[in-house]
């Protein structure tokens, strides 16, 4: 078979050569990474585990040790529109060329070992911080912790954001066993960061187990947010005021400023110039459509879709029309019960070709049940964005 040319042909090559999606496991990219030198890392590395606000943390956080002068290198997942978004460097998204660069080098490593597409994807992002020379590296976690592709680096500083029940065919059924995955990237005498001030008991279990220094928001560090100004009192004793975007959450944002002031000490005025200019793509993104605005919004659990639907009974009075769709092993019914009392119509759509994929038959039947009084029907997005984008502009 002819090696791939470009990125484009490296990523269906990815797509189509390992068995399983998802194949959690540190055994075999544990293997390619040293063989690659990877580990240890010559750089500190911060890792953002949970179940909702990881994308918020750690967009916040390659923020913050930027501005105190630090260079940065930020994986993320999923992407949204290109893969380069998932590895940047200083806030840019890697190129093409660099991205096939460390694929090619991850092919002459990896011999016969398989590996999943995230998993090369998070050697790639490695590799190619490595080669940036970065000063810190912040990791996402894709799925869980204890055994996803980004705990196979040792986190200097991990953070632990809201725990829900999402991707349960994999991590458990329980919030409790679902908090022990996510414990997973707890290392000895590290700091932990805690966003929130309620966990399953199940999380001071293993973090204690572990022998990592657990740091609680709202025991061991503090939090306030009124009048869209947010007042953070790390672990460290440092108090900071930072703006808040209406879009982000503020445990989260919090989280991120406790995570980076335990590595790289804050200023204020950094801090602030810093977190005023954080958006994270698809997270309560908004847009102005005519008359009306657009949000954009990736929530895909019903803890998600609760914060959404909070978000928007503070949003300006008027008619709110929905789109979406949804992969079939997800919570619908969990997803729309929050969401029902705050949509006027909505319009559920198929994804053509996608076998993940609910159908807009299970779509509208969940959402009917939910309470959501008008449900549309659409083909495929495009087709449900034509019908829907008249009502919004007005």
């Amino acid at each position: 078979m002819a090696e791939p040319s470009d990125l484009v042909d490296w990523l269906e090559r990815l797509e189509q050569r390992h068995p399983r999606e998802i194949d959690l496991g540190l055994t075999r990219i544990a293997r390619v990474a040293d063989r690659l030198g990877l580990r240890p890392f010559p750089a500190p590395v911060l890792t953002v585990a949970g179940t909702n606000g990881k994308g918020t943390v750690t967009h916040c956080a390659a923020a913050l040790a930027r501005a105190a002068g630090r260079r940065v290198g930020a994986y993320t997942s999923p992407h949204l529109l290109r893969f380069n978004e998932r590895i940047a460097i200083d806030g840019i998204p890697a190129g093409d060329a660099a991205i096939v660069r460390a694929f090619e080098a991850i092919e002459a490593a990896r011999g016969t070992i398989s590996l999943s597409y995230f998993e090369t994807a998070t050697l790639a992002a490695l590799w190619l911080f490595r080669d940036a020379a970065v000063e810190l590296a912040v990791l996402e976690v894709g799925l869980g912790g204890r055994l996803d592709a980004t705990n196979i680096l040792d986190a200097d500083v991990a953070v632990i954001t809201r725990i829900g029940l999402d991707h349960r065919e994999w991590l458990g059924d329980t919030v409790e066993a679902i908090a022990i995955e996510k414990a997973g990237i707890a290392r000895r005498d590290r700091p932990v960061i805690l966003g929130e001030r309620d966990y399953p008991a199940s999380m001071d279990a293993a973090l204690a187990a572990a022998g990592a220094r657990s740091l609680r928001a709202g025991r061991d560090w503090h939090w306030v947010c009124s009048g869209g100004e947010l007042t953070v009192t790390t672990a460290r004793g440092c108090r900071l005021d930072v703006p808040l975007a209406d879009a982000l959450e503020p445990g989260n944002v919090a989280a991120a400023v406790c995570a980076v002031d335990s590595l790289i000490p804050l200023a204020p005025g950094a801090v602030a110039e810093a977190l005023r200019a954080v958006s994270v793509p698809g997270r309560r993104e908004r847009r102005a459509l005519g008359a009306g605005e657009l949000w954009l919004d990736v929530a895909h659990n019903p803890d998600a879709a609760a914060g959404l639907a909070d978000a928007l009974a503070r949003a300006p009075a008027g008619a709110t029309h929905g789109l979406c769709a949804i992969m079939e092993d997800k919570d619908l019914a969990g997803i729309f019960a929050p969401l029902a009392g705050r949509l006027d119509s909505l319009v559920v759509c198929d994804l053509p070709g996608n076998g993940r994929a609910a159908s807009v038959e299970k779509l509208a039947a969940a959402a009917a049940a939910a309470g959501v009084t008008r449900v549309l029907r659409a083909g495929d997005l495009d087709t449900g964005w034509r019908a829907l984008a008249p009502r919004i502009a007005g």
